[in-house]
């Protein structure tokens, strides 16, 4: 057992997110970074949430401001488990059309958003603008 004063500051951040995904029906939630101060595990097991809340009985709509990459990397899985007929019978049959992808960039004239297409088969169609997401890459090759 371990007490509340000793799991750290990302169990207290990710209550609030997890009465909102678990506790409301048919709600829009914004949420900026869920995933912080969370065990990359946990970071990625929250798109799950996600998708559990949107997709199952709740039926609620999430607009997520993330910097995860292990977050956005599960809901991959997710849509590429279900092209390939490897998802979970219990599982939410999550597609490209339920996830919209942007890419927020500063500019002069003002933030400039950029869509991130995903193909069916749970990849990217095309890849991030300025680097973004490229540390996983530069560190596995």
């Amino acid at each position: 057992e371990v007490s509340h004063r000793d799991v750290g500051i990302g169990v207290s951040q990710v209550l609030p997110v997890l009465a909102a995904a678990y506790g409301s029906s048919r709600r829009l939630w914004a949420i900026e970074q869920p995933e912080i101060h969370l065990h990359p595990a946990l970071q990625a097991d929250m798109g799950d949430v996600f998708v559990e809340s949107a997709l199952g009985p709740s039926h609620n709509r999430f607009i997520l401001e993330t910097h995860s990459e292990h977050l956005v990397l599960r809901l991959l899985r997710r849509i590429r488990e279900r092209y390939e007929g490897d998802a979970s019978p219990d599982a939410p049959p999550l597609t490209p059309e339920h996830v919209q992808v942007l890419y927020a960039k500063p500019s002069d004239t003002g933030t400039q958003l950029h869509a991130i297409p995903i193909a069916e088969d749970g990849d990217f169609a095309e890849p991030w603008p300025d680097g973004f997401f490229s540390e996983r890459e530069e560190e596995l090759f």
